[in-house]
């Protein structure tokens, strides 16, 4: 294989590495749009449900109409929703922060992805000058 030859080809499987790059940019920007979009809706919902809970834990009750078994039924009742509100609101919690490392392990991911292009448009430059050196030589 000539000098040329190679050169030429290594710049193509190069030029295939940088598209392949910029495809990979582009679906991960997709991603993190879409993960945005779902934090920002989760960001909200967590926002009425903390409404929600507070207004669940500031309930006021006449107890006067509850008296005996049915006070320990209802305050049984009432607590057992109370936590199970406050568990939700502590899962709701929990996925925003899955979302929240999703996001940030998408950004890096993009980084590395977009200091690959650039790396690799360097070496398309050197390519370049090393043909056109080459071509010099051959004319």
């Amino acid at each position: 294989m000539s000098s040329l030859h190679y050169l030429r080809w290594r710049k193509s499987t190069v030029q295939n590495q940088i598209q392949f790059n910029r495809n990979a940019v582009a679906s991960t920007e997709d991603k993190l749009i879409r993960l945005r979009q779902a934090l920002n809706e989760l960001s909200s919902t967590l926002s009425d449900l903390d409404s929600v809970r507070y207004s669940i834990n500031s309930l006021s009750i006449d107890l006067k109409s509850w008296r005996g078994k049915k006070e320990d039924d209802f305050e049984q009742k009432y607590n057992r929703y109370k936590d199970n509100t406050k568990a939700y609101v502590f899962k709701v919690d929990d996925a925003k922060e899955a979302i929240n490392d999703d996001i940030r392990r998408y950004e890096a991911e993009k980084a590395s992805y977009q200091s690959s292009i650039s790396s690799l448009e360097h070496t398309i430059r050197f390519l370049d000058n090393q043909i056109a050196h080459v071509k010099r030589g051959v004319n």
